[in-house]
């Protein structure tokens, strides 16, 4: 879907009070074949009320009574088939008019409140992309230099290609906090390391409410997270001890 949406012109947000049920998104000419992975809706993503440690499955009520009236929310161009496979609590969603003709599509615009709005283009991302290892950059960008690209958890084979996650080791992650706590230290200062550890910590926490919100049980994603969690634990662990020396 990524090369289908370099041929679009879509708004990135719109106010929340004024949406209108389906949007007009022109697609520009090309000489080439078109891609056949177009979108089929546009979700327009708002946070939900709840607690931080009890997740929310989306509902269209939660969306009326998230934010203010007079928010913007941000759009993301979205396929039905890829929501439907790694997504079971999302609400049903209105059916798609497709393609009008070659110049434009029409999207059902789709009213969505999730646990952390902030977060979302996370999971937006790798739900379309499959990505574990931009995923985890992502989470911890300080890192993404030391991390291993994707092709180095892949083999002839995608049916039998190793997780992501296998080639992290014990070691691997401690080498990874005791990076990231460094970084932090660098960019901070002393004194803000412990701030600047918790800011990962806010961004895990929000993209694992989103993933429980809408029921996302795929491995790679959760071993992500996981690694990203510990990762980070570490790291506050290291920083505290060196405030307390």
């Amino acid at each position: 879907m990524r090369s289908a949406l370099q041929l679009l012109t879509y708004p990135t947000s719109l106010p929340k009070a004024h949406l209108p049920p389906t949007l007009d998104v022109p697609v520009r000419p090309t000489a080439s074949s078109p891609p056949r992975a177009f979108p089929t809706h546009m979700l327009a993503v708002s946070s939900s009320k709840g607690s931080p440690s009890q997740p929310n499955t989306p509902t269209a009520a939660s969306f009326l009574a998230s934010n203010s009236p007079t928010s913007t929310v941000p759009l993301f161009p979205a396929h039905a088939l890829v929501l439907a496979a790694y997504c079971p609590l999302l609400p049903q969603l209105p059916r798609s008019a497709g393609q009008r003709g070659n110049a434009a599509l029409s999207l059902p615009l789709v009213p969505l409140a999730v646990p952390s709005a902030e977060t979302f283009h996370l999971l937006h991302a790798y739900l379309h992309t499959r990505r574990p290892d931009t995923l985890l950059a992502a989470l911890l960008p300080a890192l993404a230099q030391h991390l291993p690209p994707a092709h180095a958890a892949s083999s002839s084979s995608a049916a039998h290609a190793r997780p992501y996650v296998s080639h992290f080791s014990s070691d691997s992650l401690l080498r990874l906090a005791h990076a990231l706590a460094s970084s932090a230290t660098a960019r901070a200062g002393p004194q803000g390391t412990l701030g600047g550890l918790m800011a990962h910590v806010k961004v895990i926490n929000g993209l694992w409410r989103n993933v429980c919100a809408l029921g996302v049980s795929d491995a790679e994603l959760w071993g992500v997270m996981d690694i990203a969690w510990e990762v980070v634990l570490v790291a506050l662990t290291r920083a505290a001890e060196r405030e307390r020396a």
